[in-house]
């Protein structure tokens, strides 16, 4: 994916950057920075709401690194005074639910003291090289004050109140309390326009890419004359107001890596290959795909979405890049991987990727295989999709590739799981 380097009547395209709001989520737009930066990828105005809009405003700054630190030594306590932590996981919510009744507590009486985040912002934010830069600004927000959206371009900010500004776009009502600028009041324009583009052309882009990170709020249709390369995260990134230091770097090594993949400096599709790993693994998904054949199965999108999504939960964002034509079994391969366990969020060579697949394969407690098949039935239902796809790999490799007679009606049962046992004997076979 590139942005081109075409001119209309003589002059060069105007190219933009839309950074979609999403609280948390937003350090995957540090990543896919970090990622443009490597790139060689520039552009010429950018546009935000929310966090987009505090990533905006230092991308025009051109100062990557202070928002690469301050990613790295996030915290709650860094937005809101005494925020607590919210992660996603039912079990972990439990383990701070008396931190959480504490902040909420405080929450109704006194609001959210957001004065961490001020401080954050005024370190970060530089006047002189804000309005110095050739690179334009625009950020939404809604005034409620006037009930109504409303733009700020750079044009119209001042040093006085630029960091208000910005700070009023990320105002996440009723999360963080309204900011006041004159006699207006302020929120984030998430509610308005989560993923502002029309803002990136009234500053004359021709060509945008524009980063949707899924927070809440108002999505416009994109516009359909190709002028807009849409970018979503692979892989989901976790709740929006998760603000450990944890979740905020995975979300920008996700940003990096699938950005890198993008543009064709990386391979693979959940996960990331170093480019030179391409060839062997061109040739590992070719004779895969090829060889599946043999069980009735012909790997596509489709099918692979399937895997993707019993091993996940949901189904992975499309990812497009010059090597997604030609990888139809690989996609099958990470799916296999996912199930039993290897960490994706990483740069890997392929045989890093191998030797990390066989490592939790061989940790794969085995089943012991029944004679019958009601048996069988039975212990499968109450395993895990590991140790159901172990166990049918483990029939394949007895019975030379094939599933004995008697545990033929286990193939329909247990359809997903069988599949990425077939492609498990098929990749070892290669191995050999």
């Amino acid at each position: 994916m590139q942005i081109p380097a075409q001119r209309v009547d003589s002059q060069p395209i105007k190219t933009g950057l839309v950074l979609g709001g999403g609280g948390a989520r937003g350090c995957y737009e540090i990543g896919a920075w970090q990622a443009f930066h490597e790139c060689g990828v520039h552009f010429d105005c950018v546009a935000g709401t929310s966090i987009g809009a505090l990533v905006g405003a230092i991308y025009v700054q051109h100062t990557l690194k202070p928002l690469v630190d301050f990613v790295y030594t996030m915290s709650p306590a860094m937005i809101a005074e005494g925020m607590p932590e919210m992660p996603d996981s039912l079990r972990d919510i439990r383990s701070h639910r008396e931190e959480l009744i504490r902040f909420f507590q405080k929450y109704i009486r006194q609001g959210t003291d957001i004065s961490p985040l001020k401080d954050a912002i005024h370190r970060m934010f530089d006047w002189t090289l804000f309005s110095e830069s050739t690179v334009d600004f625009a950020c939404m927000t809604i005034n409620v004050t006037k009930m109504q959206g409303e733009a700020f371009f750079k044009k119209d900010m001042t040093e006085e109140n630029a960091e208000s500004v910005i700070l009023a776009s990320a105002s996440c009502f009723p999360a963080f309390p309204m900011l006041k600028m004159g006699n207006d009041y302020y929120i984030d324009g998430g509610m308005e326009d989560n993923l502002p583009i029309g803002l990136a052309q009234e500053m004359g882009a021709q060509k945008i890419v524009a980063i949707d990170v899924h927070g809440p709020g108002r999505e416009k249709p994109l516009p359909s004359d190709g002028s807009v390369v849409y970018m979503q995260p692979v892989i989901d990134l976790n709740n929006f107001l998760d603000f450990r230091e944890d979740s905020c770097v995975r979300s920008l090594h996700l940003g990096y890596l699938e950005t890198m993949k993008r543009y064709d400096r990386f391979c693979g599709y959940v996960f990331t290959f170093t480019q030179p790993s391409w060839p062997r693994l061109y040739m590992i998904s070719q004779y895969v795909a090829m060889h599946l054949d043999r069980y009735g199965i012909t790997p596509d999108n489709a099918l692979a979405a399937r895997c993707f999504h019993m091993t996940l939960g949901y189904d992975p964002a499309p990812l497009n890049n010059r090597y997604m034509d030609n990888y139809a079994g690989g996609r099958l391969i990470e799916a296999l991987a996912l199930a039993v366990g290897v960490e994706p969020v990483q740069l890997m060579s392929l045989e890093y990727f191998l030797t990390s697949l066989k490592d939790r394969t061989d940790r794969i407690p085995p089943l012991k295989q029944p004679g019958k098949i009601r048996q069988s039935l039975s212990l499968l239902q109450s395993s895990s999709h590991d140790q159901i796809i172990s166990f049918l790999h483990a029939a394949l490799v007895h019975h030379g590739g094939r599933l004995p007679m008697v545990l033929e009606p286990l193939r329909k049962l247990f359809e997903t799981e069988y599949i990425l046992a077939c492609t498990w004997y098929c990749l070892k076979d290669y191995l050999k």
